[in-house]
């Protein structure tokens, strides 16, 4: 007899989970520089998969609390909870590099990175690992687009600027691109 799983998300619990608690990193409020006040809730929490273990992380806003300000009342949220997840996700980045390289470098499968991350106790499936490996593409990219966007700066600082054109030839594989000209150079499409 084949016994069905919940469709639905099964409860997990970390009791020994390590707990972190992220602060706001500013002291002053960037309008009016007066010092900003803790606020008493938190603005996210989560427990966090990761390659060493689970982590609780939570992250506590400051508030700017001059009446004068035209910020007054305005949440500053502590970013330092980005260093150990995705917004969203409640797995590490760590474990996003792993599926990165596992399926970039080593050349296996979802349900094979899957099955060693469930070994080393991570609890995800094969679904939420392609999701992963989706994301680490992303990233990959945005590095991928920062290093191509500094050398188009690199370039409209040489030359004082740049002339835009936008060509929509089937030269492009079907897609638009952007082309960045100028009178001294001709940047590659962006």
């Amino acid at each position: 007899m084949i016994v069905k799983k919940p469709r639905h998300r099964p409860q997990r619990s970390f009791p020994d989970a390590q707990r972190i608690i992220v602060e706001c990193e500013l002291d002053k409020c960037i309008h009016c520089d007066n010092n900003l006040v803790n606020h008493r809730a938190w603005h996210m929490r989560k427990t966090v998969q990761t390659m060493s273990g689970a982590v609780f992380v939570a992250g506590k806003s400051k508030e700017c609390k001059n009446r004068l300000c035209t910020h007054f009342n305005k949440h500053y949220y502590a970013s330092g909870v980005l260093k150990y997840s995705l917004p969203s996700s409640t797995y590490g980045l760590d474990v996003l590099a792993f599926i990165g390289w596992q399926h970039e470098h080593e050349h296996q499968q979802l349900i094979e990175i899957q099955e060693k991350l469930n070994q080393r106790g991570i609890e995800i499936n094969e679904r939420n690992v392609g999701k992963l490996y989706r994301q680490f593409l992303a990233l990959l990219g945005v590095e991928r687009l920062h290093i191509r966007y500094s050398k188009l700066a690199a370039t409209a600082h040489e030359h004082g600027g740049l002339i835009w054109a936008i060509s929509s030839s089937l030269s492009c594989r079907n897609r638009t691109s952007v082309t960045c000209t100028n009178s001294a150079s001709t940047c590659n499409r962006v």
